[in-house]
């Protein structure tokens, strides 16, 4: 009876799918017609028979009934004796049984004839043998239709309902062919006719049997497996699951889940195996599935057109039933059905042979990839723990070597697979992951909510923490880059997205691709990046609702952890990641790898990884390096750019701009994570996304021969340089030039950003600036080395003081060091002109030191060539371009004039042939140098050594014009030997004739004087200078002291430098300028050489004389 439990449930809810034309044979019955009822056969004379003469003597009579009865009693011996024709006889007989006609018009009659009229109330009742066995019951044991009924209602088969339905779709083919079987075996009711199914079978090679027979033979069948399973298994379900009872629906799903228990027997698992095989090609062979979502699949249609004798896969099945939930329909799925498809979810990723395509597809693959697991397989009948080979297969998609990869059909059957069984829903339903995760969900994930992927999602969350365990990281991977995909495989993005998708996107309406296929990744639209794309669409009319806008980051960001979770990167890149990449497998290393290998890669794989960098550059949560090592200072720092929800590159400006906090640079794995991503961005203007978004049409117009970031930045910056000094209207716009300078100002603080830079100055960096690992240190190092440094670091390093001092806007040294003195002093001022304002107050009592020393270099650098100050540029460009035309002309592009040209200017200026403004500029200039001898270039050079010698102790003081006039006093007290010594200073003491603001000492010591008597004289071409020498001429006591001093001293400087720089009026000035002439040994030697030639022609010269005379005489 245990048996016959689960067999008549089974057969009911097998039987019960055959519909409407089961109904139709229903209706139609096989009632045998009024002459075939009258036809009665005596089954004891039939040839075939003679063996009931001989078994059924005991037999009061010898009718049908009677043989009928006392066949039904013969044991499997005595049935399986009888010849085929008697048992279809019987069994002809035994059908006859179960037609009302047959009842009505000859049981009744010939049995019955008293108590016809009371039986016949039967005939319309819905169980004819029911309503009868009652009113027999009430019946007198003596009466003769009571025993006639009696014996008839014995010959049926037991629960004659379990084969109602066979009787009423196959009794026309049985009797057509003769198969017409006892129940030799005695099994239970619903494997009653299994004789005769097995007979329909063997004639069905020569006839077909199409149609609801089909169906209810295919049931039979079923039943058999469930029989022999059960049998097989009984001693295995007593020992795994004492509390089932054998034959249940519990007993077998307990023992599915026991079958790769090494305590199972081989037997009873290669049963398990071979019922397994047959429910992935038709799931009605699972009892539990068929009847509890029986009127689901009715109800969607989920045989799609699929005939009732027609076997419908299991997966097809799933994949509609799933499909309702995951349509977003107010419909909803039975509970019953809902326990069993989830059942079967589990079952299809335990067991590969749960799918037949996965088995045809992977027959190849398996013993290829997978030869433990496989081997373990064939010799127990399972596998370890259960999943193993799906697992080893799926991982054997992601191999990087396409040797170790399984073949497309393979990967395509797991695909397949994952998504019938939905694995990436619920982390439960693969045993592998869910044995490997647990005790990190147990830790990590115990307050989430189960169902939805929500506890996948968290895990993914996890992977790189410290709660992660590696096999479990490697178990979720797997399923993971199935679900990366599809997205429809991740409930909460399909959930959310699915409206998005299909308007933006081109994706199906339909979760269930059974009707309108979903394309994946090689045939079809990606439909996450697009997703993506939509997140950050600046027009408004086309941008994703919020809660898909959450999801699509939320995943985004989850897939950066692993290039396997980014198809259209892996695809594209699986030989660059088997050459470059084979050694890294931490987080987010792969990708970081493939950026550093960018202009190695293959072009589709550079295209791939360039599309995702941009990406990456403009949504912070792309870079999972980042994210996992810079969450504290994201919060600190930039928690406003969190809140806000959208990035557009602004989180990443905002670490490079706090890189250099104290914080940030204790936290050295933010820091470097930071800078990697810097110098990744070098590559390309595409990798900083504010960058791009702002220059893109600019680079395209000025810069297009342009490769790396650094070239544009460079170009553009040129660009913005030779507008500013041509006073023209800028054509790059404001928000680019602003990118360009945010960039110039990175490169600046480390030379790893400037590569170019870099490599030209490597040696140099090791022998002089070795030590300095600060912020912009180097950088500075290698600028105050400039005259040791060799051709190509020179060059390079004159092109960064050429940007650098244009715009104080990208001079780190100078920003950062000077921030107090900056908000003190020039709080309003424009940042690009930042070094003139900081000039005008670097003498003040309360200026910074270290401030003060970075803005003096600053004008160092400046006045050694002209090219280094704009505001110079801009004044003199006319006056350059008149008077000092060969000197640029003649010029290097990358090396200093050493204030050659403002040489030049000075002696426009000291004849006042100088334009207005560039007469004005050149005061600055020329007052600064005053102050500072080391602002003036060609005065450090030709004087150095009397500097060094005369003026040592005024070297290392405050500056405040002291060598200068010790150099003047030097000068006037003839104490200068160098004749370019001598020429440089007498040119700063002319040049005080010309205007008397570039002699500070000297505008000091009058300064009340000039306010006091000379207040109304205009300024330049020495007027002021004019006005005071007037007056010391005639009221020289008017005049204070230390200016009468100062005055009368400069005077006669004046003569002397007049003296020295005008030509010899006579032979004593000749002979004085070539004995204090640097150069008198040489003009010595000339004069020696000169004397010579002369001295040694005379000789000859009167030798030819006297011979001549000689001759003349003769």
């Amino acid at each position: 009876m245990q048996y016959e439990c689960l067999l008549i449930c089974a057969l009911l809810a097998g039987n019960s799918l055959a519909g409407s034309d089961i109904q139709r044979h229903r209706r139609a019955a096989v009632d045998v017609d009024n002459g075939h009822a009258k036809e009665q056969h005596t089954l004891i004379d039939l040839p075939d028979c003679q063996d009931l003469r001989k078994y059924c003597t005991h037999q009061k009579t010898t009718d049908n009934l009677a043989m009928l009865e006392c066949a039904t009693s013969f044991s499997s011996s005595q049935l399986e004796a009888l010849p085929d024709g008697c048992q279809h006889a019987l069994w002809l007989q035994q059908r006859q049984l179960q037609s009302d006609s047959w009842v009505q018009q000859v049981l009744l009659p010939s049995y019955c004839p008293e108590e016809q009229t009371n039986l016949l109330s039967c005939m319309n009742a819905v169980d004819v043998w029911s309503c009868l066995e009652d009113k027999r019951i009430l019946m007198p044991s003596s009466s003769g239709c009571q025993q006639a009924l009696r014996r008839a209602h014995a010959s049926l088969v037991p629960e004659h309902a379990d084969v109602v339905d066979f009787y009423n779709v196959c009794s026309d083919v049985v009797e057509q062919l003769h198969c017409g079987r006892m129940n030799v075996e005695h099994l239970p009711s619903a494997l009653s006719q299994l004789s005769t199914v097995q007979c329909l079978q063997a004639a069905a090679t020569k006839t077909p049997i199409e149609g609801p027979c089909k169906i209810a033979i295919n049931v039979i069948e079923q039943q058999r497996g469930m029989l022999e399973l059960f049998h097989t298994c009984a001693a295995d379900l007593s020992a795994l699951c004492p509390k089932e009872h054998i034959g249940t629906a519990g007993a077998y799903k307990c023992l599915v889940k026991h079958k790769n228990d090494p305590k199972l027997t081989k037997n009873c698992a290669s049963k398990i195996a071979q019922r397994d095989q047959q429910m992935g090609r038709d799931y009605r062979v699972s009892h539990g599935l068929a009847k509890a979502c029986k009127e689901d699949i009715k109800l969607h249609h989920c045989r799609r057109g699929v005939s009732e004798d027609k076997q419908v896969r299991l997966a097809q099945i799933l994949l509609c039933l799933e499909s309702v939930a995951k349509n977003g329909t107010k419909v909803t799925l039975a509970p019953e059905c809902l326990v069993e498809i989830s059942d079967h979810r589990r079952m299809l990723l335990t067991d590969y042979q749960l799918s037949p395509e996965l088995l045809s597809d992977c027959a190849d693959d398996i013993p290829k990839f997978c030869p433990e697991e496989h081997k373990a397989q064939l010799v127990n009948g399972f596998t370890s723990t259960g999943g193993e080979i799906i697992h080893c297969l799926m991982d054997h998609v992601r191999a990087r070597r396409p040797q170790r990869r399984v073949t497309a059909q393979c990967q395509r059957g797991l695909e397949m697979l994952i998504k019938v069984s939905d694995a990436g829903e619920d982390w439960r339903v693969d045993p592998v992951l869910r044995r490997a995760c647990k005790p990190v969900v147990d830790v990590a994930c115990k307050d989430v909510e189960g169902g939805e992927a929500r506890v996948m999602s968290c895990l993914l969350e996890h992977i790189g923490s410290q709660m992660m365990l590696p096999e479990c990281e490697q178990a979720l991977l797997l399923i993971e880059y199935f679900v990366a995909r599809d997205f429809k495989l991740d409930p909460q993005l399909y959930k959310h997205c699915k409206d998005d998708a299909i308007k933006y996107c081109r994706a199906k309406r339909h979760w269930d691709d059974s009707q309108d296929p979903q394309m994946d990744p090689e045939r079809g639209p990606m439909i996450l990046p697009c997703l993506h794309r939509m997140a950050y669409n600046e027009d408004d009319q086309q941008t994703l609702r919020k809660d898909c806008f959450k999801e699509v980051k939320r995943v985004m960001r989850q897939r950066a952890i692993s290039v396997d979770l980014m198809p259209e990167v892996e695809d594209a890149c699986l030989s660059d990641l088997s050459l470059f990449c084979a050694d890294r497998t931490e987080k987010g290393a792969e990708m970081e790898c493939l950026q550093n290998k960018l202009e190695e890669l293959t072009p589709d794989c550079k295209a791939a990884v360039t599309k995702f960098t941009e990406e990456e550059a403009g949504n912070i949560e792309l870079n999972p390096v980042i994210m996992a090592v810079c969450g504290q200072a994201m919060q600190q720092h930039c928690s406003d750019i969190l809140k806000s929800g959208k990035d557009k590159g602004e989180m990443m400006d905002c670490l490079v701009a706090h890189k250099n906090d104290a914080d940030l640079r204790q936290d050295l794995h933010c820091h470097a994570a930071i800078e990697h991503f810097q110098i990744i961005s070098l590559k390309s203007y595409h990798f900083t996304y504010k960058f791009k978004e702002a220059c893109r049409p600019y680079v395209t117009r000025f810069c297009a021969a342009s490769a790396t970031k650094n070239e544009v930045v460079a170009c553009l910056s040129e660009v913005m340089r030779n507008d500013t000094i041509r006073g023209k209207r800028h054509q790059i716009p404001k928000e680019c030039r602003q990118q360009v300078k945010s960039q110039l100002y990175q490169q600046r603080e480390s030379i790893v950003l400037d590569p170019k830079l870099g490599k030209a100055c490597k040696r140099e960096l090791e022998n002089f600036c070795s030590d300095k690992k600060g912020p912009g240190q180097a950088l500075e190092c290698l600028m105050q080395q400039t005259p040791r440094l060799g051709m190509d670091c020179h060059h390079a390093i004159f092109m960064v003081k050429k940007s650098e001092l244009a715009d104080s806007e990208t001079d780190y040294t100078l920003i950062n060091t000077c921030k107090e003195m900056t908000y003190k002093f020039c709080p309003d001022t424009d940042s690009v002109k930042l070094l003139s304002c900081l000039k005008t107050y670097k003498d003040d009592p309360q200026f910074d030191p270290r401030c003060h020393l970075v803005v003096v270099n600053r004008m160092i650098e400046q006045n050694t060539d002209f090219r280094f100050n704009p505001t110079l540029q801009s004044a003199c460009g006319k006056n350059i371009d008149r008077y000092c035309s060969n000197i640029v002309a003649t010029a290097q592009p990358n090396e200093e004039l050493n204030g050659k040209v403002i040489k030049c200017l000075k002696a426009k200026f000291r004849e006042s042939r100088l334009d207005e403004q560039c007469a004005k500029e050149m005061i600055k200039i020329l007052q600064e140098q005053a102050l500072n001898y080391k602002l003036n270039p060609l005065l450090q050079h030709f004087c150095k050594s009397e500097i060094q010698e005369l003026c040592k102790m005024h070297m290392d003081a405050d500056e405040h014009g002291q060598v200068e006039e010790c150099l003047k006093t030097a000068f006037l007290q003839k104490q200068l030997i160098n004749r370019e010594c001598q020429m440089e200073v007498a040119s700063l003491i002319v040049e005080g004739k010309a205007d008397i603001h570039v002699d500070p000492v000297l505008e000091t010591a009058c300064t009340v004087d000039l306010l006091r008597y000379c207040s109304k004289v205009n300024s330049g071409s020495g007027r002021k200078l004019t006005c005071l020498r007037m007056l010391l001429r005639e009221t020289p006591n008017s005049l204070d002291q230390d200016c009468r001093q100062k005055l009368q001293q400069r005077i006669e400087m004046f003569n002397n430098a007049d003296s020295a720089l005008g030509p010899p009026e006579d032979m004593q000035q000749l002979v004085q300028q070539v004995v204090t002439s640097p150069s008198r040994k040489y003009f010595l030697v000339i004069l020696i050489s000169a004397t010579g030639m002369v001295f040694f022609m005379g000789i000859f010269l009167g030798r030819a004389t006297k011979r001549a005379m000689s001759l003349k005489n003769k």
